[in-house]
């Protein structure tokens, strides 16, 4: 379980623009996990636009060297940056998007760990239907999820707020699809703070996925780092616990004051509630 009660994590991403919800931005992975390691977190998302550039094999033998984990693979920059996603009327893009994802697989095969859908999945663009979109994205979802079961891996659909896609905002909504999707090798992304704009209890949505949970992203209501405003991380946790979550809770949130303090003071905080539900 590592050295807290629920593995804490953190994102740190490559190459990304200004202004995205990741604490840690980086040039050198190797550098960043240890740092990581040195101040105290069990694990590190590694956010990259394509995988070739990171050195899979490497930096999986630097981080077992070390004891860190790597929690997952965010994709999310190969939508905001190049606009491939796997939902897209446009065919080409959309086999574009799923060759990505499938790259992505190949290096979670050598990381160990689950690829995240986020924004890549796209939105019910202007003209088309959700009938329409909901179809490609099973279409998609089924070729990755064969690919996945093929190379030992999984992957994870993050659940977004409606201010951010207008497809896929509740936890009940991606229980449905993935229902469909019909794969053990899909799961459930959670992130506490589009919870916070779409779900009516901290609970219910952690306890209804149960197994099929496989990522939490973690960030208070503002998307700042947890502490800073009103998520109710004690409930969060006691969820987590009960359906038996043995993974991380990656901070996922705004660099500020800067990112280091960010993510210092999110682990600060997620570690006292730690500590204090199990001294209650």
């Amino acid at each position: 379980m590592g050295r807290h009660l629920l593995k804490i994590g953190a994102t740190c991403a490559m190459g990304a623009p200004a202004g995205s919800p990741f604490p840690i931005l980086t040039d050198d992975y190797f550098a960043t996990a240890d740092w990581l390691a040195k101040h105290g977190f069990d694990s590190m998302e590694v956010h990259i636009r394509k995988p070739d550039m990171v050195d899979g094999p490497r930096l999986a033998e630097h981080c077992a060297g070390i004891g860190m984990e790597i929690s997952s693979i965010g994709t999310g920059m190969a939508y905001g940056m190049e606009g491939l996603s796997i939902t897209s009327a446009d065919a080409a893009v959309r086999r574009a998007a799923v060759q990505r994802l499938k790259g992505q697989l190949d290096l979670g095969a050598v990381l160990k760990c689950p690829v995240i859908i986020g924004s890549i999945r796209g939105t019910i663009e202007k003209g088309r239907t959700f009938a329409q979109t909901d179809a490609l994205m099973v279409e998609s979802m089924k070729e990755l999820a064969d690919y996945a079961e093929q190379t030992g891996t999984e992957l994870v659909i993050e659940v977004i707020d409606r201010f951010e896609t207008n497809y896929l905002n509740t936890t009940d909504e991606m229980l449905d699809l993935i229902e469909r999707v019909g794969s053990d090798a899909v799961k459930v992304h959670l992130d506490t703070y589009h919870m916070n704009i779409e779900e009516q209890d901290w609970k219910k949505p952690i306890l209804r996925c149960g197994k099929r949970l496989g990522h939490v992203h973690v960030a208070d209501n503002s998307r700042n780092y947890p502490g800073w405003g009103l998520v109710d991380f004690r409930q969060v946790i006691s969820a987590l616990l009960e359906i038996g979550y043995d993974r991380s809770m990656t901070l996922e949130c705004y660099p500020i004051p800067d990112g280091q303090t960010a993510a210092l003071r999110g682990l600060r905080h997620l570690s006292a509630v730690m500590e204090a539900y199990q001294g209650a």
